[in-house]
Protein backbone atom coordinates (compact mmCIF):
# COMPACT_ATOMS: atom_id res chain seq x y z
CA UNK A 1 0.00 0.00 0.00
CA UNK A 2 1.48 3.43 -0.99
CA UNK A 3 1.81 6.04 1.20
CA UNK A 4 -0.87 8.59 1.41
CA UNK A 5 0.05 11.87 -0.63
CA UNK A 6 3.00 10.66 -2.36
CA UNK A 7 3.06 10.69 -6.14
CA UNK A 8 4.74 8.05 -7.98
CA UNK A 9 6.00 9.56 -10.45
CA UNK A 10 6.94 6.57 -13.13
CA UNK A 11 3.69 5.16 -13.00
CA UNK A 12 2.35 8.54 -14.23
CA UNK A 13 0.71 9.29 -17.30
CA UNK A 14 2.63 10.96 -20.24
CA UNK A 15 6.07 11.23 -18.24
CA UNK A 16 9.04 9.85 -19.48
CA UNK A 17 12.44 9.22 -17.39
CA UNK A 18 15.06 11.27 -19.01
CA UNK A 19 18.59 10.01 -17.83
CA UNK A 20 21.59 12.71 -16.99
CA UNK A 21 24.45 13.19 -18.75
CA UNK A 22 27.25 13.69 -16.52
CA UNK A 23 29.80 13.99 -19.35
CA UNK A 24 28.35 17.16 -20.69
CA UNK A 25 28.43 19.02 -17.49
CA UNK A 26 32.29 18.09 -17.54
CA UNK A 27 32.72 19.38 -20.92
CA UNK A 28 30.69 22.65 -20.96
CA UNK A 29 32.93 23.38 -17.53
CA UNK A 30 36.43 22.65 -19.27
CA UNK A 31 35.66 24.96 -22.65
CA UNK A 32 34.23 28.12 -20.45
CA UNK A 33 37.46 27.65 -18.10
CA UNK A 34 39.76 27.61 -21.59
CA UNK A 35 37.56 30.52 -23.20
CA UNK A 36 38.18 32.57 -19.92
CA UNK A 37 41.38 34.86 -20.64
CA UNK A 38 40.14 34.80 -25.01
CA UNK A 39 39.18 38.80 -25.80
CA UNK A 40 36.50 39.11 -29.01
CA UNK A 41 38.70 40.85 -31.82
CA UNK A 42 36.84 44.41 -32.54
CA UNK A 43 34.66 45.76 -35.66
CA UNK A 44 37.83 47.31 -36.80
CA UNK A 45 40.25 44.64 -36.75
CA UNK A 46 37.48 41.80 -37.40
CA UNK A 47 36.53 43.70 -41.03
CA UNK A 48 40.68 44.01 -41.68
CA UNK A 49 41.14 40.29 -41.55
CA UNK A 50 38.40 39.79 -43.47
CA UNK A 51 39.90 42.22 -46.04
CA UNK A 52 42.93 40.56 -46.35
CA UNK A 53 41.52 37.23 -46.82
CA UNK A 54 39.59 38.26 -49.83
CA UNK A 55 42.13 40.70 -51.46
CA UNK A 56 44.09 38.56 -54.12
CA UNK A 57 47.96 38.55 -54.25
CA UNK A 58 49.34 41.01 -56.84
CA UNK A 59 51.09 39.42 -59.91
CA UNK A 60 54.51 39.28 -60.25
CA UNK A 61 55.63 41.75 -62.98
CA UNK A 62 56.98 41.25 -65.79
CA UNK A 63 59.68 43.05 -66.96
CA UNK A 64 58.83 45.71 -69.79
CA UNK A 65 61.09 45.36 -72.94
CA UNK A 66 63.75 47.56 -73.58
CA UNK A 67 62.23 50.35 -76.73
CA UNK A 68 64.78 50.06 -79.71
CA UNK A 69 67.15 52.88 -79.81
CA UNK A 70 66.27 55.22 -82.67
CA UNK A 71 69.74 56.93 -84.05
CA UNK A 72 69.57 59.53 -85.90
CA UNK A 73 70.22 59.03 -89.61
CA UNK A 74 73.00 60.08 -91.62
CA UNK A 75 73.54 61.71 -94.71
CA UNK A 76 74.88 59.55 -97.58
CA UNK A 77 77.40 62.51 -98.40
CA UNK A 78 77.75 65.82 -96.44
CA UNK A 79 76.69 68.87 -98.48
CA UNK A 80 79.54 70.68 -100.29
CA UNK A 81 79.62 74.11 -99.69
CA UNK A 82 80.28 75.93 -102.97
CA UNK A 83 83.62 78.07 -102.97
CA UNK A 84 83.87 81.88 -103.03
CA UNK A 85 84.69 83.65 -105.90
CA UNK A 86 84.71 87.38 -106.83
CA UNK A 87 81.89 87.14 -109.25
CA UNK A 88 79.82 90.00 -108.41
CA UNK A 89 76.00 88.42 -108.35
CA UNK A 90 76.71 85.99 -105.47
CA UNK A 91 76.77 89.14 -103.41
CA UNK A 92 74.06 91.08 -101.97
CA UNK A 93 72.95 93.56 -104.44
CA UNK A 94 71.33 95.81 -102.41
CA UNK A 95 74.84 95.82 -99.71
CA UNK A 96 76.63 96.36 -102.71
CA UNK A 97 74.83 99.49 -104.03
CA UNK A 98 74.83 100.73 -100.58
CA UNK A 99 78.39 100.73 -100.27
CA UNK A 100 78.86 101.87 -104.00
CA UNK A 101 76.64 105.12 -103.14
CA UNK A 102 79.06 105.80 -100.20
CA UNK A 103 75.30 104.68 -97.75
CA UNK A 104 77.17 102.09 -96.55
CA UNK A 105 80.99 101.58 -95.25
CA UNK A 106 83.02 98.47 -94.17
CA UNK A 107 82.79 98.19 -90.26
CA UNK A 108 86.54 97.04 -90.31
CA UNK A 109 89.13 96.71 -92.56
CA UNK A 110 92.66 95.04 -92.87
CA UNK A 111 95.76 96.44 -95.32
CA UNK A 112 98.19 93.33 -95.85
CA UNK A 113 100.82 95.85 -97.73
CA UNK A 114 103.99 95.02 -97.19
CA UNK A 115 103.23 91.58 -95.51
CA UNK A 116 104.67 87.85 -96.53
CA UNK A 117 102.41 85.49 -98.18
CA UNK A 118 102.83 83.19 -94.71
CA UNK A 119 102.06 86.48 -92.70
CA UNK A 120 99.23 88.08 -95.01
CA UNK A 121 97.51 84.18 -94.77
CA UNK A 122 97.72 84.05 -90.78
CA UNK A 123 96.63 87.96 -90.39
CA UNK A 124 93.20 87.40 -92.72
CA UNK A 125 92.56 84.26 -90.35
CA UNK A 126 92.67 86.06 -87.41
CA UNK A 127 91.10 89.93 -88.74
CA UNK A 128 87.99 87.07 -89.47
CA UNK A 129 87.82 85.74 -86.35
CA UNK A 130 87.97 88.65 -84.62
CA UNK A 131 84.96 89.86 -87.03
CA UNK A 132 82.78 87.37 -86.22
CA UNK A 133 83.43 87.39 -82.61
CA UNK A 134 82.14 91.38 -82.82
CA UNK A 135 79.33 89.75 -85.35
CA UNK A 136 80.06 92.43 -88.42
CA UNK A 137 78.39 92.31 -91.31
CA UNK A 138 80.71 94.11 -93.81
CA UNK A 139 84.26 94.36 -93.79
CA UNK A 140 87.19 95.01 -96.25
CA UNK A 141 90.85 93.59 -96.72
CA UNK A 142 92.99 95.43 -99.13
CA UNK A 143 95.62 93.37 -100.75
CA UNK A 144 97.08 95.95 -102.86
CA UNK A 145 97.49 95.28 -106.38
CA UNK A 146 101.00 94.00 -107.08
CA UNK A 147 101.34 94.39 -110.73
CA UNK A 148 104.64 93.74 -112.41
CA UNK A 149 105.18 93.28 -115.85
CA UNK A 150 107.11 89.25 -116.66
CA UNK A 151 108.18 88.78 -120.24
CA UNK A 152 106.15 91.69 -120.91
CA UNK A 153 102.40 90.74 -118.95
CA UNK A 154 101.21 91.88 -116.18
CA UNK A 155 101.01 90.00 -113.45
CA UNK A 156 99.44 90.58 -110.25
CA UNK A 157 100.62 90.26 -106.82
CA UNK A 158 100.85 87.15 -104.74
CA UNK A 159 98.85 88.10 -102.00
CA UNK A 160 95.86 89.08 -104.01
CA UNK A 161 96.27 86.13 -106.51
CA UNK A 162 96.18 83.83 -103.32
CA UNK A 163 93.58 86.09 -101.46
CA UNK A 164 90.59 83.94 -101.99
CA UNK A 165 91.88 80.60 -101.86
CA UNK A 166 92.81 81.65 -97.93
CA UNK A 167 89.39 82.43 -97.86
CA UNK A 168 88.20 78.90 -98.83
CA UNK A 169 89.80 77.40 -96.55
CA UNK A 170 87.14 75.38 -93.79
CA UNK A 171 87.96 77.75 -91.05
CA UNK A 172 87.83 80.85 -92.52
CA UNK A 173 84.84 79.98 -94.73
CA UNK A 174 83.02 79.15 -91.81
CA UNK A 175 82.59 83.15 -91.52
CA UNK A 176 81.99 84.37 -95.20
CA UNK A 177 79.38 84.53 -97.11
CA UNK A 178 80.67 86.51 -100.34
CA UNK A 179 83.39 88.48 -102.09
CA UNK A 180 83.48 91.18 -104.11
CA UNK A 181 86.06 93.55 -105.79
CA UNK A 182 85.62 96.92 -103.56
CA UNK A 183 85.09 99.79 -105.31
CA UNK A 184 87.25 102.65 -106.68
CA UNK A 185 86.93 104.93 -103.52
CA UNK A 186 87.92 101.92 -101.70
CA UNK A 187 90.84 100.46 -103.47
CA UNK A 188 89.18 99.18 -106.18
CA UNK A 189 90.90 96.05 -108.27
CA UNK A 190 93.38 95.79 -104.84
CA UNK A 191 90.83 95.93 -102.02
CA UNK A 192 88.18 93.25 -101.40
CA UNK A 193 84.72 93.66 -99.61
CA UNK A 194 83.44 90.60 -97.85
CA UNK A 195 80.05 89.94 -96.85
CA UNK A 196 80.29 87.97 -93.47
CA UNK A 197 77.76 85.24 -91.71
CA UNK A 198 75.85 86.75 -88.58
CA UNK A 199 75.02 84.63 -85.36
CA UNK A 200 71.68 86.18 -85.08
CA UNK A 201 69.31 88.03 -87.30
CA UNK A 202 67.83 89.98 -84.68
CA UNK A 203 70.63 91.74 -84.31
CA UNK A 204 70.91 92.68 -87.76
CA UNK A 205 72.14 95.88 -88.58
CA UNK A 206 70.33 98.81 -91.48
CA UNK A 207 72.12 99.53 -94.71
CA UNK A 208 72.21 103.15 -93.71
CA UNK A 209 75.22 105.02 -94.04
CA UNK A 210 78.31 104.73 -91.64
CA UNK A 211 80.25 108.32 -91.46
CA UNK A 212 83.32 108.74 -93.29
CA UNK A 213 86.37 109.36 -91.39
Amino acid sequence: MAMMGCVDLPHRQGYTKTPMVRNTVKDADLFAAAMADVKPLDKKRRTASLVARVVPKPKAEVPAKPKARILPSVPSRAAKVPELSTDDRTFDRDVSRALSRRRLSPEASLDLHGMTLAAAEQAVGRFLSRAADRDLRVVLIVTGKGLRKESGRLIGGRIRSEFVGWLNRADNRAYVRAVRSAHAHHGGSGAFYLLLRRRSSARSRSLRATPQR
